[in-house]
């Protein structure tokens, strides 16, 4: 490839310094979670008060926002676990590394942006961290394609990936693209873009043991429906379970599950067109990723649907008995579904059926031998159809206009989840009413397309969301509930306060009318003929469980975004749009070249 690293020392403490400039970046479409626990991490921070020699730190450096900055392409669990140390995440040996040891930590504690935690580590060995220099290697590429062959080559021995991770490891097919997104979907570590700073993915990667990270694995839906252990989390199992899936959704017929099969899929030779990796390829390619995903997500909600409010997490209530692991019993509900829902395009008319139905039903049909191996694709197909056989009676034939009803409530998590690591792209409110009034809130409405354009300004093809019915706020939540006598539903920091209130008081509980009258609004907004067409386009009003939410969104997919002859940006969440200076002109339009 004709790469020339530029190989150079960087003390820990300057390496400090470019953390917090935001200099370090990871590349989600390569690389996986921040999966280190605090064994881990303790013992990579003791090599560096011993002065151990420490792998070679690997980056490509590329811009990204305006800026120069390192793309990490090995070494982010070490990097975390330095920074996190120096901020006071966890101790070694009992002590905390002493922020008066370096010029920036003192400042930062000074400024009570962060806090000495105590009994404090002694100073000479902070010292000794802070000066030990690290190993750095720098290629100057920006190419995806040569940083994804380094990255697969680096890794490709395994020593501490995972064999689900080794397989996703530079690979670039619609199926390997497929699984990740449809993955952190489920798992909850979604991102707004594939790029983050290093800073951010704490917010959005899977606690397992006190390691600080933003995620429970409790709470992550594979753990806590009994599918997977946490520790198979760290395994990336969801992610082979989410493949196993989407292979058997495309394929003519359904596929063995064994570790050959998913190897397969992600190994693609076009002069091996009989191979499962090209003709699963080629499947999704012919149906679409986004309308496989879509379907993917409405199976997945529908699950949701027949288990929410319930007594039992799925796996317990199949099999009548509390295990913790049954990945099997889940793919094949999963593919019942998909038969009933999908191919014989039906949908469910009672929801309490289907769960009286699952109760111990792999008693009567799901008997799988054994819990692991290979699962042959002859038992797959005859548990899959036994099941549909039992379900069926609680499902009815979906008319012309009844529509498949798309995935709106991962969706709405997806949303909120994705608002952590870039919320000056989100805005929350939790209706169009004044609460004291009750009239609408004109000046409100205006703000809210004002600050979608503001979104879309963020740079060229931009995305932003602007959500009502959602509260980011316990106690305007509790305001809406005691306002229209409702409850809302919590949904990670976030409430779900839902408009059916407003709804029912102002509109004679007319939807259509509300959501006319929003359509309207914008039609009145002094915005661009294109911007406002696709805005009007995208906004829809969306179910989750019981409470209606609308979703708004715009992309800048065509130059920047004008309102009322102004350009707008927002500099963080809850910020008013504030107008372009004309000396800032030329730096906010080269965002979109």
């Amino acid at each position: 490839m004709g790469l020339q690293p530029k190989i150079n020392g960087k003390t820990v403490e300057r390496a400090y310094e470019d953390y917090r400039n935001g200099i370090y970046l990871v590349n989600r479409r390569y690389q996986r979670k921040l999966v280190w626990n605090k064994n881990e991490k303790e013992a990579f921070i003791d090599s560096l008060k011993n002065g151990y020699p420490v792998p070679l730190f690997l980056f490509s450096v590329n811009e990204y926002k305006g800026i120069r900055r390192q793309e990490i392409i090995d070494g982010m669990q070490r990097l975390n676990a330095i920074f996190g140390f120096i901020e006071n995440e966890f101790e070694i040996e009992g002590y905390y590394f002493d922020l008066s040891s370096t010029a920036l930590t003192k400042q930062l504690l000074d400024e009570n942006v962060l806090k000495q935690k105590e009994p404090v580590l002694d100073r000479t060995d902070c010292v000794r961290i802070a000066s030990y220099e690290l190993p750095f290697s720098s290629y100057d590429e920006d190419n995806p394609d040569i940083i994804d062959e380094v990255f697969r080559r680096i890794n490709s021995n395994g020593k501490h990936l995972s064999r689900q991770e080794i397989r996703q490891a530079g690979a670039t097919g619609e199926f390997a693209e497929l699984v990740r997104v449809l993955s952190t979907k489920l798992r909850g570590d979604v991102s707004h873009e594939d790029v983050l700073l290093l800073e951010q993915m704490k917010e959005i990667s899977i606690q397992q043991d006190g390691n600080g990270y933003g995620i429970v694995a409790d709470e992550v839906f594979w753990v806590k429906q009994n599918i997977i252990l946490k520790k198979d989390l760290r395994l990336s199992m969801d992610e082979e379970i989410v493949g196993d899936l989407v292979g058997a959704m495309v394929a003519e017929t359904i596929p063995p599950s064994r570790v050959s099969v998913l190897d397969a899929y992600y190994y693609i030779n076009v002069e091996e067109q009989d191979g499962r990796g090209y003709k699963t390829e080629k499947a999704i390619q012919v149906r679409s990723a986004e309308t496989i995903s879509i379907q993917f997500l409405y199976i997945i909600d529908e699950i949701k649907k027949i288990f929410f409010g319930k007594e039992h997490t799925i796996i317990q209530h199949i099999l009548n008995q509390r295990v913790y692991r049954g990945p099997r019993y889940f793919q094949t509900l999963f593919l019942a579904l998909h038969e009933l829902l999908i191919k014989e395009e039906m949908k469910i008319i009672d929801y309490d059926k289907v769960y009286e139905k699952l109760y111990n039903i792999a008693d009567r049909t799901m008997i799988i031998s054994g819990g692991g191996g290979a699962w042959s694709a002859k038992e797959k197909i005859e548990v899959v159809a036994k099941t549909v056989a039992i379900l069926k009676p609680a499902f009815v034939e979906r008319t012309e206009g009844d529509p498949m009803h798309y995935s709106y409530a991962t969706e709405i998590e997806t949303l909120l989840k994705q608002s952590k690591t870039e919320n000056t792209q989100y805005d929350f409110k939790q209706g169009i009413h004044d609460l004291v009034s009750g009239k609408r809130n004109e000046r409100l409405i205006r703000k809210i397309f004002k600050t979608l354009t503001a979104m879309g300004n963020s740079g060229k093809n931009a995305i932003g969301y602007v959500l009502i019915g959602v509260a980011d706020k316990f106690e305007d939540a509790e305001k809406i509930s005691r306002m229209y006598n409702g409850e809302n539903i919590k949904v990670g920091n976030f409430y779900i306060t839902g408009i059916d209130g407003e709804v029912e008081k102002y509109y004679e509980g007319d939807y259509d009318s509300y959501f006319t009258q929003l359509k309207n609004a914008l039609e009145q907004m002094p915005l661009d003929e294109h911007y406002m067409r696709q805005i009007g386009s995208k906004m829809r009003m969306v179910n989750y469980y019981d409470k209606s939410v609308v979703i708004i969104k715009i992309i800048s997919d065509n130059g920047a975004v004008m309102f009322d002859n102004n350009y707008y940006t927002r500099t963080g969440a809850n910020n008013n749009p504030e107008p372009v200076s004309a000396p800032e002109m030329p730096a906010f339009f080269a965002k979109f070249i």
